[in-house]
């Protein structure tokens, strides 16, 4: 990038907000690419204007929270959200916020907290997610059968799309969609389709009660096993997730073997009989030191600690294998995986989440994720289900050996990024066809 260039941002930003020296700009860039400059813009026309420039230009540029990923950026712009950082309202009555996209994820939890009010979507990577990256990466978490995926709670949002101009879409009320949903559309489009600017976000009356019940069992699938029960017996909590015995002591240092988390969050009165009767379930499934938490300092650490697996697995998506069947399909398909794995306990990282029938798999240095992912795809297909995403729909696209399907998927994928972005500056690195 020449003087010229940056002397321009400055102009937009000012002189202290526009960082290019090697050293400064470390703390902010993740990955092998080599940005010319970081900028931190204030403002939704300080936004659109590095944007025009950039076209003008023909500048590649990588948009993040706090940290921007520089792949495909050398000698480009890191833009970086962190100054656009507030709650610019927080309407208790319509149970509603208007918010920047810089805010710390979990800086919003606690002002959400703090206000009487609830915000379920958890972080991404607790630290350093945002909650622009929030909705950007639009990955729902294990709390979605009771409260719906993180797009449901993204009611409308002023954006920058990549020629600079300003797109404001959206309303308070709940159900104001009529026809194309492009609200929703453009979360979990990873910043290709334009820039959060403002996100009005849907917010939730605080539960009256939290608990959680937890115990530890030999093998995964003991464990599994008591999932099921619950769901035969039409109980269905906030969350039943199941970490392996490698990642447990991340969740809660000195576990020793596979460790359950249930949350319960709900009613008092209700929630204790629940809990009476989950924690019966795993004690007759033979679960070791079974204990129902009560809210407070302790279940903010059972989460917290959930909170440090789900950062640990979501900082490495090179080395992660997702999939889904349905919930009481999972003793088989664990039984399937155990013969691809070996010892579900030992491998480096395994999560199951009970209620959503999800398995996410944290694979060891050095293996084939592909070789591996048409494995479990397989696998996952035999039982009605399959592995994540696109990269699932690639997979099966192979199994039925339908290249024009995936051709068709790409091609759409495509053009709908040409459409937003006909030079192809705004976040180049990132591939929705991964």
């Amino acid at each position: 990038m020449s003087d010229v260039n940056i002397s321009k941002l400055k102009g937009i930003v000012g002189d202290a907000y526009v960082i290019d020296s090697p050293s400064e700009m470390a703390k902010y860039l993740k990955g092998q690419g080599k940005p010319a400059v970081v900028v931190l813009p204030a403002s939704t026309s300080e936004v659109s204007s590095i944007v025009k420039l950039a076209n003008e230009k023909n500048v590649k540029l990588g948009v993040g929270g706090v940290v921007v990923d520089t792949q495909g950026i050398t000698g480009g712009i890191a833009m970086v959200m962190s100054r656009m950082n507030r709650i610019l309202e927080m309407d208790h009555l319509n149970l509603v916020a208007v918010v920047e996209p810089g805010l710390l994820h979990k800086e919003f939890l606690l002002k959400v907290a703090e206000a009487g009010l609830n915000f379920p979507p958890e972080p991404y990577v607790v630290e350093t997610s945002s909650l622009g990256g929030c909705f950007a990466i639009g990955d729902s978490d294990s709390k979605s059968f009771e409260y719906g995926p993180t797009r449901t709670f993204l009611l409308g949002f002023e954006m920058v799309l990549p020629t600079g101009e300003i797109l404001e879409i959206g309303n308070k009320c709940i159900k104001n969609v009529s026809g194309l949903d492009f609200i929703h559309f453009a979360v979990g489009s990873q910043g290709t389709f334009g820039i959060f600017t403002k996100l009005l976000v849907k917010l939730l009356p605080v539960p009256e009660a939290k608990k959680a019940v937890i115990g530890t069992f030999a093998s995964m699938h003991k464990a599994n096993a008591t999932f099921n029960t619950l769901i035969k017996r039409n109980v269905h909590p906030t969350r039943m997730n199941l970490i392996n015995a490698s990642l447990a002591k991340i969740a809660k240092p000195g576990t020793e073997g596979q460790l359950v988390i249930i949350d319960l969050q709900g009613f008092k009165e209700s929630g204790k009989n629940i809990a009476n009767e989950v924690a019966s379930v795993l004690t007759l499934g033979g679960g070791s030191d079974v204990k129902i938490i009560e809210e407070g300092v302790e279940y903010d650490q059972v989460i917290n600690g959930w909170l440090k697996v789900r950062a640990e697995l979501n900082a490495k998506p090179e080395r992660i294998v997702e999939f889904v069947v349905g919930p009481m399909k999972m003793p088989q398909a664990l039984a399937q995986l155990e013969a691809l794995t070996g010892d579900l306990g030992a491998y480096p990282g395994i999560i199951v989440e009970g209620l959503l029938g999800y398995v996410c798999l944290a694979l060891p240095e050095g293996t084939d994720k592909l070789a591996l992912a048409t494995k479990v795809n397989k696998l996952a297909m035999s039982l009605g289900g399959n592995v994540k995403g696109l990269l699932g729909h690639k997979l099966k696209a192979e199994v039925y050996n339908d290249a024009e399907m995936w051709k068709q998927t790409t091609s759409l994928l495509s053009e709908l990024r040409q459409q937003f972005d006909p030079k192809g500056i705004l976040n180049p690195g990132v591939s929705l066809e991964a």
